[in-house]
């Protein structure tokens, strides 16, 4: 791999034995032709399932905030619990539904055209429902409070436009944008996860596959809905960045600085 090549999914996966889409996001080159450092930047579902070897393994790694993106009954369902005083974990509770798989299920006769159109107006309202977390998240990198975690329960959709908006700001281009999202699917086993849980979404793993289906997977389809909510609302990534998570120019170059090679 050159130093500016994308990340394959081996590439950016861990050694970690029960962790749920959690990898490494930095590798990436720059519309400038510099690379987003790798060993800053991780993204991951949830986190509960970790062994202790696992959780060895991400204190190894000097992440100094984790950004907690789920919900407060989600968090106490499936606490975070690996790292100590010395990371910095934010979280907040709030009502919004946006992301939760479980509230998009229990729509009664839904088909799986449903569920993706569903999921595209998803994208539309998550940079509205979590502006605050998105807020807090760029407040650390600015900071400098990396290596940086991102995460909620799937890793996939809060998270997703979370690690897209990074990238964004760090001037790697939409294209590549996307081929990251878009590894989810190479990086999510659903099987295993929902093995774990009696859910909902577990339940209707093995008897709604299909309808099902548009909610686990990664489409670039949701993520060009996201950006062209911003292009269309905000004039841009940019625009948004600036007028509603104050993550103005200065702050771009700072976080650059910091995450670029």
């Amino acid at each position: 791999m050159s130093e500016t090549a994308a990340l394959t999914p081996e590439d950016s996966r861990l050694p970690l034995e029960s962790a749920f889409n959690l990898r490494d996001f930095g590798g990436y080159a720059t519309a400038d032709g510099r690379c987003v450092r790798r060993g800053m930047l991780y993204r991951s579902g949830t986190m509960a399932l970790l062994t202790e070897g696992d959780a060895d393994h991400l204190r190894s790694l000097g992440i100094r905030a984790i950004c907690d993106f789920r919900r407060g009954n989600e968090r106490t369902a499936e606490p975070t619990l690996w790292h100590g005083a010395e990371v910095d974990y934010f979280c907040r509770d709030y009502s919004e539904s946006s992301g939760l798989l479980g509230e998009m299920l229990k729509r009664d006769g839904a088909t799986a055209e449903d569920m993706r159109q569903t999921m595209i107006a998803l994208y539309r309202v998550i940079p509205v429902d979590h502006a605050e977390s998105y807020r807090a998240m760029f407040a650390r990198i600015v900071d400098g409070r990396v290596p940086l975690l991102i995460n909620c329960s799937a890793g996939k959709d809060r998270t997703g436009v979370g690690a897209a908006l990074i990238l964004a700001a760090l001037g790697v281009p939409r294209q590549t944008i996307v081929q990251d999202y878009l590894a989810t699917n190479a990086h999510a086993d659903w099987d295993w996860l929902l093995a774990q849980r009696d859910t909902l979404v577990a339940r209707m793993r093995s008897t709604n596959t299909d309808r099902l289906e548009p909610l686990l997977k990664a489409e670039a389809v949701y993520l060009d809905a996201l950006f062209s909510t911003l292009d269309e609302k905000h004039g841009g990534v940019d625009g948004y960045l600036n007028d509603v998570l104050g993550v103005d120019a200065a702050a771009r170059d700072a976080m650059r600085g910091m995450l670029l090679d």
